[in-house]
């Protein structure tokens, strides 16, 4: 049997079906208030172990879903309605749905679907029913939506694919799927029923295939092969396509590309800190990807990011390696240095916020390319100051969002379009010619956010695997008079509203 669905992550995958069809207790409705809060305290711990040891972008869904759950506010709430705390519980949390649903936004609504599924979770497990899940290995999930919980779950299971009956596109959990690149399509009406009837299903980009031949084993290759690395718009508008990659692993898919941002937090959270030890991993990563270039971030520690045992927390990337780990920023460039023997890598410094950060990072490093992360308002503004010292710059959409509009990314309020972002992003990428300037963030991985970028005249931009293919697709489709028209609707915008309506107007038309 074959359905389509919306592709979020496109791509062709096949394997066995495993099955997510979560059914929630109702028994049990005699709780009091105390056993609710210990529960609840309890919860927290239960979802923080499922991010234990991962990258801080999962931790910050799973932060959405803590930071609800410790807030006062919420537990007033449940007290204000009366005797039955369980159905207290329900109302505190559809209330916060609804109000969800009122604001005319997709991401709000997709959200508001996805608190109904965490409410049944968490009702369950505050009458007792712990779910221990245990996703199969390898598998292609099927189910009505997911919680984040389930989510995190999937991904450290290795599924090969997931096909949800939901068709909230920016839900929590359908974005940790798509920020893993896995194949995944929404908006199957009946998959899980369906999908008991059969074995095996075969995903390719937004069509499932539902069989119980074994034959759909024989998959098609999902490395990223090009003979080149620049895609054309219609006009021939040239961009370039660099790759963003967490693990050493990934360098093996990849053919005929740069590594625009190989994140090394992995490489720490694994105890991988010895000089000795990263340098054979870069030499490895450098000769695999060679001739081109492969760009090593270092470590992004402190502040919100992992670890948390660190002291000083409230300081993070360079100036936490500068300032409170020199011993561990040495062992790193070190490494890169002794690595460096095909003379193809470059380093990525993070967080920068002042000159004198890079100056004192050139003095460890004679001939190697550096580069800044431009992800703070300070490095933004002040981005022609560091051309001096730099051969490159990589702006990050994510941190440079957070940061200028004052709020965590897991707010319900963040507005990842707001016209200060554009204005920003503008301005530095204006002051940073002629050095190469590229966008490493979500936002080259977004299909609004790509054409936004790239009718500012930005011509770099490192993406994950999953999503070039889109990219290419879209590219092709656009030319030098859309873009012009676009940037500048983007830039005389008053609301992230207004930027909004221009994008999806243009993209509609590009899907046409």
């Amino acid at each position: 049997m074959k359905l389509r669905g919306i592709a979020i992550v496109k791509g062709y995958t096949a394997g066995e079906i495993f099955i997510v069809d979560s059914s929630y207790d109702n028994e049990n409705n005699d709780i009091k208030i105390e056993q609710v809060e210990e529960a609840i305290k309890l919860y927290i711990n239960y979802l923080m172990e499922e991010v234990e040891g991962m990258e801080n972008k999962y931790k910050e869904y799973a932060n959405f879903y803590i930071n609800l759950l410790k807030s006062p506010t919420f537990i007033q709430n449940i007290k204000s309605k009366g005797n039955n705390i369980i159905q207290s519980i329900s109302l505190a949390i559809d209330e916060i749905a609804n109000k969800m649903l009122e604001i005319n936004d997709e991401h709000y609504k997709s959200i508001s679907n996805e608190l109904k599924f965490f409410k049944n979770e968490l009702l369950d497990f505050i009458r007792g029913r712990v779910d221990n899940l245990e996703i199969k290995q390898n598998s292609i999930i099927v189910a009505k939506n997911l919680t984040v919980r389930q989510s995190l779950k999937a991904i450290k299971s290795n599924i090969k694919g997931a096909i949800l009956e939901t068709s909230a596109l920016t839900s929590h959990p359908v974005l940790i799927l798509k920020d893993k690149g896995i194949p995944t399509i929404i908006g199957i009406e009946n998959a899980v029923n369906i999908a008991k009837n059969y074995k095996y299903a075969i995903l390719n980009d937004d069509e499932v295939e539902f069989t119980n031949e074994t034959l759909i084993f024989q998959t098609k290759s999902i490395d990223i092969i090009y003979d080149k690395d620049e895609f054309e718009t219609k006009d021939g508008i040239k961009v370039k396509v660099q790759i963003n990659i967490d693990f050493p692993s990934e360098i093996e898919k990849i053919k005929n590309f740069d590594i625009g941002l190989f994140r090394t937090e992995y490489l720490y959270l694994n105890g991988i800190i010895g000089k000795n030890e990263q340098k054979d991993i870069y030499e490895y990563m450098s000769q695999k990807v060679y001739p081109k270039i492969l760009t090593i971030r270092l470590f992004d520690l402190g502040g919100d990011k992992v670890p948390l045992s660190l002291e000083n927390t409230s300081v993070r990337g360079i100036r936490y390696l500068l300032n409170y780990n020199r011993e561990l920023l040495n062992k790193q460039i070190s490494a890169i240095k002794l690595a460096n023997k095909l003379k193809n890598i470059r380093i990525l410094i993070p967080m920068v916020s002042s000159v004198e950060e890079v100056i004192e990072i050139r003095k460890l490093i004679e001939d190697i390319d550096i580069g800044i992360m431009v992800e703070t308002p300070s490095s933004a503004l002040i981005t022609d100051r560091f051309k001096k010292y730099v051969q490159f710059f990589s702006l990050g959409t994510n941190d440079l969002s957070q940061y200028t509009l004052a709020i965590s990314r897991n707010d319900i309020n963040f507005q990842q379009f707001h016209p200060s972002i554009f204005r920003l992003i503008y301005y530095s990428f204006s002051k940073s010619k002629p050095k190469p300037f590229s966008v490493c963030g979500d936002m080259a991985s977004n299909d609004l956010g790509l054409i936004a970028l790239l009718s500012f005249g930005i011509r770099i931009i490192s993406i994950p695997i999953s999503y070039v293919n889109r990219a290419k697709e879209i590219i092709g489709k656009l030319n030098k008079q859309m873009l012009s028209e676009i940037s500048r609707k983007i830039i005389t915008a008053h609301k992230e509203e207004d930027i909004l309506k221009c994008l999806n107007y243009y993209l509609d038309i590009l899907s046409k």
